[in-house]
C-alpha cells in the first residue's frame, strides 16, 4: 500500500467547535500580546549604554534591527540568536588562540 492510499477524509473531520475556535482565537491573540510586550521590553534597551548591552552580548545595532522587523516577527527571538552568534564567535576565536 502506498503513502498516497491513505488519505483524510474530510467529511469525517466534521465542522470546528466553538470551543476548538475560542482556543485558537484566544492562542493568536496571546501570541500579539506577547510581541507587543516584547517590542516594548526590548525598545527599553535603546536606554541601556553600549558597555551594558555588551555584557548581554548586544550591540545597538541589533537592537535597531530587532525594532524595525516585521510585526509578526518575534523580535527576541532575533536578539537571542544575535547574542548567542556573538559568543559563538567568540569562543571559536578562543579556541584557537
Amino acid at each position: 500500500m502506498r503513502t498516497t492510499d491513505h488519505a483524510l477524509d474530510l467529511t469525517l473531520a466534521g465542522k470546528p467547535s466553538a470551543t476548538s475556535r475560542q482556543t485558537g482565537l484566544m492562542g493568536v491573540l496571546m501570541s500579539v500580546w506577547r510581541q507587543l510586550r516584547n517590542r516594548n521590553a526590548i525598545g527599553t534597551l535603546q536606554d541601556l549604554d553600549d558597555h551594558q548591552l555588551l555584557d548581554m552580548g548586544l550591540c545597538r545595532h541589533e537592537v535597531r534591527q530587532a525594532m524595525t522587523s516585521p510585526f509578526f516577527d518575534d523580535p527576541g527571538r532575533h536578539l537571542t540568536q544575535a547574542s548567542r552568534d556573538r559568543a559563538n564567535t567568540f569562543y571559536r576565536k578562543a579556541r584557537l588562540d
